[in-house]
């Protein structure tokens, strides 16, 4: 194997490793970074790897979520081993700001952040980088409501939570 195909293929199993270990979806320049190469290396790895998960015809796929990547699990596994799940993986602080969206939504951000402070907008983004919520523009703020994940991730959708907490 020549010198240019070895490091091709040790650029695309960094950025899989990486994309495995982390999180939360990874952007170009994060991978970019963490291979120590340019962006078009990046995106060809990133290509082969997806040719490579479709190849295979595994459980597994390679997912864009805005302008970042991450590797999941095909949604038709996930009702069969989504439970498996450890958590989250989300601070207390997001965790009380998807709860308050689930149960108000569809919510403006600036109310949210009226209520939780400040931080709210930087916990949303990061529920939206993750996939848990979706925002759309509003006149001068945001409108925020749960997404299918959040749906999946935690078995209920927010009205039968609406319903369950009624009681």
């Amino acid at each position: 194997m020549n010198e240019g195909i070895k490091k091709s293929v040790e650029i695309k199993k960094t950025i899989e490793a990486a994309l495995f270990m982390s999180p939360e979806p990874l952007s170009i320049d994060k991978l970019k970074n963490i291979a120590a190469t340019d962006y078009s290396k990046t995106m060809k790895a990133l290509e082969d790897l997806k040719d490579d998960y479709s190849d295979r015809e595994t459980s597994l796929k390679i997912s864009k979520k805005g302008d970042r990547y991450e590797l999941t699990l095909k949604d038709i596994y996930f009702d069969q081993v989504g439970h498996l799940a450890t958590g989250p993986d989300l601070q207390k602080a997001e965790l009380r700001t998807l709860g308050l969206i689930a149960m108000r939504e569809p919510m403006e951000q600036s109310k949210i952040a009226k209520i939780i402070g400040n931080k709210a907008y930087r916990y949303i983004g990061n529920l939206e980088r993750r996939g848990f919520v979706e925002t759309t523009k509003k006149k001068q703020t945001k409108e925020v409501k749960t997404t299918e994940k959040f749906e999946k991730y935690f078995g209920k959708n927010p009205d039968e939570l609406k319903r369950e907490i009624k009681g």
